[in-house]
């Protein structure tokens, strides 16, 4: 293939959607792809240093906005009020980012853009330049589709009688009903970005592309349900730029369980901080380590055997851990699966409860009941059960089988092929 072939990753500048991105490209830019850029806001531009991309800011002077949009005072949730409202936060800004990525593309157009989901203008954009566009996925379980158990409904569990298909087909009418709702609340501006409806005539979602949906994780993960043909599952993208981060302590004679919420969530993170405080009492024997979010700091806090950190880099040391108490993220659910390490899940917004759910599920973990002798013991579970040591190795034995790189450069060929015509 081609070193010269052209790509743009679009993505807001959120570690979740950021950094599967710059591990895509990384993979391809290992394969030869030399002419790769990743456009986010100015938040993202110290990671696309650290991993050697040319940094192309969009929005500028916004990302203090952008960040307020994900990082809300309260759970957002299923509420709709909360979710109109993140909706009409993001429409503000998508006029400009328009505007700014159609100046771009007409001065220097790549061969293909790869937009993350959230970020569906980017693809709008890119389509009406004439530019392929292909929509990157890190939750593939937000997709609509014709059957199956929908996501954004607090976590359903599949149920294969009939209760559970009626459930799961309301279930999907809700969701379908909510969105279109939105789009004729939000009907002016949504036409004047050129998405005159949410649907196409095939009942596939406008703001995905028709050609490629590269998801960006495992279908043995997912719970069982009719795929798009143009829906491929990639495998998981977890690898992190390499960002500074505190020296962590550890003590070989005890275990030692990660506590991560990820880097949102900050009116969750002081009450989850009071609660592992009295689990750590509880359990002194075990070391935890309380990870607050905030990417490339130093700062250490140590409360006995709750030691507090600015940032944990977990892909480098979730290995020499016992079990993590985490929030659902795809980043740390599929970097514990690599790992084999065994999860107390506690979601409390966005897409985490449906993947609290498929942990469940799979018996890969268990969900966290917010009371510290509960915690206590179900730590004590997920480092002793069989079922879920069992499990856990099956998924790591499958975890292997996926190479997104290699999946994403072989489909690379078609728009190479149309690029040498071009020349």
């Amino acid at each position: 293939m081609s070193r010269e072939l052209r790509i743009d990753f679009v993505t807001p500048p959120f570690a979740g959607h950021l950094y599967p991105a710059l591990d895509l490209a990384s993979r391809l830019r290992s394969r030869g792809i030399e002419g790769i850029r990743i456009l986010t806001t100015a938040g993202g531009a110290p990671p696309i240093a650290s991993a050697g991309f040319p940094f192309v800011e969009i929005l500028p002077g916004h990302d203090q906005a952008v960040w307020s949009i994900a990082n809300t005072r309260m759970q957002v949730g299923s509420n709709p009020i909360q979710m109109w409202r993140q909706v009409q936060k993001n429409l503000g800004l998508m006029h400009e980012l328009k505007r700014q990525l159609t100046e771009t593309w007409q001065a220097e157009p790549p061969d293909l853009v790869i937009a993350d989901f959230v970020v569906p203008v980017a693809g709008l954009t890119a389509k009406g330049l004439g530019i392929p566009w292909w929509t990157g996925m890190p939750s593939p379980c937000v997709l609509e589709t014709k059957d199956g158990t929908p996501a954004y409904l607090g976590g359903w569990m599949p149920r294969n009688d009939i209760y559970g298909r009626v459930r799961d087909w309301i279930g999907r009418k809700t969701v379908r009903t909510f969105k279109k709702m939105s789009a004729w609340m939000f009907s002016r501006p949504l036409k004047s970005l050129s998405i005159p409806s949410l649907y196409r005539a095939d009942g596939t979602e406008v703001v995905y592309s028709p050609e490629r949906i590269l998801a960006y994780g495992m279908k043995e993960f997912e719970f069982e349900r009719t795929w798009p043909d143009s829906f491929h599952f990639i495998g998981p993208l977890i690898i992190a730029p390499t960002l500074p981060g505190p020296e962590l302590q550890w003590d070989e004679t005890k275990k030692t369980v990660l506590v991560t919420l990820g880097t949102h969530l900050p009116w969750a993170k002081s009450q989850a901080i009071e609660l592992m405080q009295e689990v750590a009492r509880k359990m002194p024997d075990t070391i935890f380590h309380f990870s607050r979010g905030r990417m490339g700091t130093r700062e250490v806090e140590i409360r006995d055997n709750l030691h507090l950190y600015d940032f944990v880099p977990y892909n480098a040391f979730l290995h020499r851990y016992d079990a993590a108490i985490i929030h659902g993220g795809t980043g740390i659910t599929y970097t514990c699966i690599q790992h084999g390490i065994p999860m107390l899940v506690w979601p409390h917004d966005y897409d985490q409860f449906d993947h609290a759910a498929r942990i469940v599920h799979h018996q890969l973990g268990l969900r966290l009941k917010p009371q510290a002798n509960q915690i206590a013991q179900d730590l004590q579970t997920l480092t002793s059960s069989p079922t879920i040591r069992a499990s856990l190795d099956s998924y790591q034995q499958l975890y292997c089988n996926y190479d997104p790189g290699q999946k994403v450069f072989d489909a690379l060929s078609v728009i190479d092929r149309s690029r040498r015509k071009m020349e």
